[in-house]
């Protein structure tokens, strides 16, 4: 046959049928509009922990030097709290890119070396991330089981503290992964860019 090009050992001989890339596609895509409204509800979560401990520590001020008496256990929520505001809101801020970044290594360099660099700073934060969300959730089962409570003036269980860790980790994780992925492609906003 004459004028069709055999196929090298690295190329699919086989023609894909336009619905299943579409399909894939569209699988895709819904997974990337779930995950983001999972970070989106999680900032939004922040948030109002965050108000609540604002709130909480102008009603503990208020009721010491207004009404002298003390409130048990402010101190010690408002620690959870913030624990959990920052595992929360950190995939959140990642994936608007406005983490605090370093950029000694990546100014004056050239876009495709800025672009590796990226992706290795990206699959190293996935990888720590992976750690963080295996070590959590071992960590989290073991206090459940154990039923270790918190020894403070509220005794509450240790693994309601922690486990936020995994979880925020884990969206922290599959960020790192997603931002790899598009630096490694070079599609979606140009790293150090914001993206809303």
């Amino acid at each position: 046959m004459r004028g069709r090009r055999e196929p090298t050992p690295l190329e699919d001989p086989s023609p894909r049928p336009p619905s299943v890339t579409r399909d894939t596609a569209e699988a895709h895509g819904a997974v990337t509009r779930v995950f983001d409204r999972v970070l989106d509800v999680g900032a939004a979560l922040a948030a109002a922990l965050l108000l609540a401990v604002m709130l909480a520590t102008t009603i503990k001020v208020i009721f010491r030097y207004v009404l002298h008496e003390g409130l048990i256990g402010i101190d010690q929520i408002s620690g959870t709290l913030l624990l959990y505001i920052t595992f929360l809101g950190a995939a959140w801020v990642l994936r608007r890119e406005e983490h605090v970044t370093i950029d000694l290594l990546v100014t004056g360099r050239s876009p495709k070396v800025r672009r590796r660099l990226h992706v290795i700073s990206s699959s190293m934060g996935a990888l720590v991330c992976l750690v963080l969300t295996v070590s959590g959730t071992l960590e989290v089962i073991g206090s459940w089981q154990k039923g270790i409570l918190v020894p403070a003036e509220l005794e509450i269980p240790r693994a309601i503290n922690l486990v936020v860790i995994p979880l925020g980790s884990l969206c922290l994780c599959l960020q790192f992964v997603r931002r790899a992925r598009s630096a490694q492609r070079d599609v979606g906003p140009a790293p150090g860019r914001a993206r809303n």
